[in-house]
C-alpha cells in the first residue's frame, strides 16, 4: 500500500512543472505574427471631434498586419520582433488603404503620404519589449499610455507565471499595478488574470505548457474633476503556449478590448457621454 501510494506521488510529481518566460540570449526563431487593433469613439459630436484632432492615429477605425519575421530574446529579458515582409490594411477616415511592406524597400510615393507613412512604420517598427522570467511586461516606447499598454498584454498574450510548481488542471491568479499611465496623470492599471494550465505534454522530448489566461482590470488613481462618472477598464482572454525549460514561445494570441466611458454636463444643461473602445487581438506562432 505504502509502495503503491509513492509511485502515485512520484508520478504526480512527475507531472508538475514551473513554466517561465526565458530571458536568457537565444537563436531567432521564424514566426507567423498578425496583429489586429480596432478604434470606436461615440458620444457627443463636439467631444468625439476633439478626441480625434488629438491624434491622427484616433482617425483609424481599424489596422491589421500580417506578417512573416523572426522574433529573439536579445538577452535580459529583452524581446525583438522584426518583420521581413508584411501586408497592412487599415481603414482611416472612411477610407479603404492597403500596404505591402518589405523590409529595406520603402514604397517611391511614401513620402507624399503621411497615413500611409504611419502603416509603414508599424511594419518597419515590428515589436520590441521587456518580459522578466515571471511575466512582468514593459513596451519599449517611453509614450505608450496605460491603455496601450494593456493591448500589448492581451495581443501578446502575456501571462504571469505561478510562483510554485503546477500541473495539468490547476489554476492561479495574478494581480498586479501596471508600468503606463495616461500621459500627464498618475492613474495605472489594477490587473487582475486567472490563469490555468489546459496542458501539459512533451513535443520532441521537451516539455511543453499550454497555459489559458482571463485578463481584466481597471485604472486606479486621482478623480477627474470635470467629470460626474469616468472609468476605464479592460479584458482580454489569452493562450500562451511555452517550453518549460527554456521559456521559449511557441504560440502567443489573445483578443480583448479596454473601454473608457466619459460623462458630465454641459454649461446649457445637456448631457455629454464620450465612450472609447479600443479591441487587440494578436498572435505569433513559430513556423
Amino acid at each position: 500500500m505504502i509502495r503503491t501510494a509513492l509511485i502515485a506521488l512520484l508520478v504526480l510529481q512527475a507531472d508538475e512543472v514551473q513554466p517561465k518566460y526565458g530571458v536568457e540570449k537565444a537563436a531567432k526563431d521564424k514566426v507567423y505574427v498578425e496583429t489586429k487593433i480596432g478604434i470606436k469613439i461615440e458620444g457627443a459630436e463636439q467631444m468625439v471631434n476633439y478626441i480625434r484632432s488629438m491624434h491622427a492615429f484616433l482617425s483609424f477605425e481599424k489596422i491589421v498586419i500580417r506578417a512573416e519575421g523572426t522574433h529573439q530574446v536579445l538577452g535580459g529579458g529583452r524581446h525583438k520582433i522584426e518583420y521581413d515582409e508584411a501586408r497592412v490594411e487599415a481603414r482611416y477616415d472612411d477610407e479603404n488603404l492597403e500596404l505591402d511592406y518589405e523590409r529595406g524597400i520603402p514604397p517611391a510615393d511614401l513620402a507624399k503620404d503621411k497615413t500611409r507613412q504611419t502603416l509603414w512604420y508599424l511594419a518597419a517598427a515590428g515589436r520590441s519589449f521587456a518580459l522578466t522570467a515571471a511575466g512582468e511586461y514593459k513596451g519599449d516606447d517611453a509614450n505608450q499610455d496605460q491603455n496601450g499598454e494593456a493591448m500589448d498584454l492581451v495581443a501578446l498574450a502575456v501571462t504571469r507565471m505561478p510562483d510554485k510548481a503546477v500541473k495539468e488542471g490547476d489554476t492561479y491568479e495574478r494581480e498586479w499595478t501596471g508600468a503606463r499611465a495616461e500621459k500627464g496623470k498618475t492613474n495605472k492599471y489594477r490587473y487582475k488574470q486567472k490563469v490555468k494550465v489546459e496542458k501539459v505534454e512533451t513535443k520532441d522530448g521537451k516539455k511543453v505548457a499550454t497555459l489559458a489566461g482571463e485578463l481584466t482590470g481597471k485604472v486606479e488613481g486621482g478623480k477627474d474633476p470635470s467629470a460626474e462618472e469616468a472609468w476605464t477598464k479592460c479584458e482580454g482572454k489569452t493562450k500562451l503556449v511555452i517550453e518549460v525549460e527554456t521559456g521559449r514561445i511557441l504560440l502567443a494570441e489573445g483578443t480583448g478590448k479596454t473601454t473608457t466611458y466619459f460623462r458630465n454636463t454641459a454649461e446649457n444643461g445637456a448631457k455629454q457621454e464620450l465612450t472609447m473602445t479600443f479591441s487587440s487581438e494578436g498572435k505569433l506562432a513559430v513556423k
